[in-house]
C-alpha cells in the first residue's frame, strides 16, 4: 500500500503521452515563447517557507481498495517529514534532507539512515530532495530546469503544454545490474494559461507501455500561489490500471511545526 502510493508519488510530476500539439479551445490563449511559459512557471511556483499538509488518501486497483492518512511538513529547501496512519496508527515516518534519508518501519520496528540510494533499491524508482519537495508543493520547476533547449512548447486540451524526451533521469532499479541503465521517457507537463500551475502531467515509457498520469484540481490560495486540494495518480500498463486520489484535509503555511525523528533503541537498523 505505501510502497505504491510511494512509487506514484515520486513519479507524479511524468505520466500519459499526449503526442497532439492543438485542439478545440486553444484559440483564447496568448501565444508564448517556450522560455516565456517557463519563467511565468518560475513566478508562480509555490515558496512558503513552511507547509503542512494533512490528506485523505485512497487507492484502487485490481488487487486493493483501500484509505489511509497521510502527513506532509515542509520546510523549504531543508526538510521534509513524512507520516502514514492506517486506522489512526502510524505505520511509517520518512524525514529528508537534500542529502540524507530517514525512514522508520514502525510495523516491523525497523529503520534505515542513509542516502537516497535507499529510496531506489526499496521503492524501485530514483529520487532526490529536489523533487521530492516539488511533488508535496504541487510545483514542476525541478523537472524542467535542466532541458533547457529540448522543452517543446505549446497548446493543447485549453492549456499550455511543455513537453520532452527525458533520457537517463529516473532509472529503474529492477535487478543490479539494470540499475545503471537509463530509460527513455515522454514527458508533459499541463500548465493553466492563468495561474501558471500544473494541470496535469505525464510521463509515457514507450518501452515498457506503461503511463502515469497526475491530475490537479480544487486549488486554494496559498502563501504566493495556488494548492491543489485534490490530486489523482493513474498508473496504466498492459495488465494493470491502479488509482492513488490524495484530497486535502488541512493546509498549514508559514507555521513552524516539529520536523521529530527519535529513533526508538528496541529499532533494528535497515540495510539497502
Amino acid at each position: 500500500m505505501i510502497r505504491l502510493l510511494t512509487i506514484l508519488a515520486v513519479v507524479m510530476l511524468f505520466s500519459s503521452c499526449s503526442r497532439t500539439k492543438d485542439v478545440s479551445g486553444t484559440n483564447h490563449i496568448p501565444n508564448r515563447k517556450t522560455e516565456d511559459i517557463v519563467q511565468s512557471i518560475r513566478a508562480n511556483e509555490l515558496k512558503c517557507d513552511w507547509v503542512s499538509v494533512k490528506w485523505e488518501v485512497e487507492i484502487k486497483s485490481k488487487k486493493i481498495e483501500d484509505s489511509f492518512k497521510m502527513y506532509a511538513r515542509v520546510r523549504r529547501d531543508s526538510a521534509v517529514w513524512v507520516s502514514a496512519t492506517y486506522y489512526a496508527v502510524e505505520i511509517a515516518r520518512f524525514l529528508f534532507t537534500p542529502d540524507s534519508v530517514r525512514y522508520m518501519d514502525r510495523k516491523n520496528n525497523q529503520y534505515y539512515i542513509g542516502d537516497y540510494s535507499y529510496i531506489t533499491g526499496r521503492f524501485m524508482i530514483e529520487a532526490n530532495f529536489d523533487i521530492l519537495q516539488s511533488l508535496i508543493l504541487a510545483n514542476s520547476l525541478p523537472l524542467v530546469a535542466s532541458e533547457g533547449d529540448k522543452l517543446r512548447g505549446s497548446k493543447n486540451e485549453g492549456k499550455y503544454l511543455l513537453s520532452y524526451l527525458k533520457k537517463r533521469q529516473l532509472k529503474r532499479a529492477m535487478k543490479k545490474e539494470e540499475a545503471t541503465k537509463g530509460i527513455d521517457l515522454i514527458v508533459s507537463l499541463w500548465v493553466e494559461p492563468e495561474s501558471f500551475r500544473l494541470a496535469k502531467t505525464s510521463l509515457y515509457d514507450p518501452v515498457k507501455g506503461r503511463t502515469l498520469t497526475a491530475r490537479y484540481s480544487e486549488f486554494e490560495n496559498a502563501c504566493n500561489s495556488g494548492y491543489p486540494n485534490v490530486t489523482e495518480y493513474t498508473l496504466d500498463t498492459p495488465d494493470e490500471q491502479a488509482t492513488v486520489k490524495t484530497s486535502v484535509m488541512k493546509l498549514t503555511t508559514n507555521k513552524k511545526v516539529s520536523l521529530s525523528f527519535t529513533i526508538p533503541d528496541k529499532y533494528e537498523p535497515l540495510t539497502p
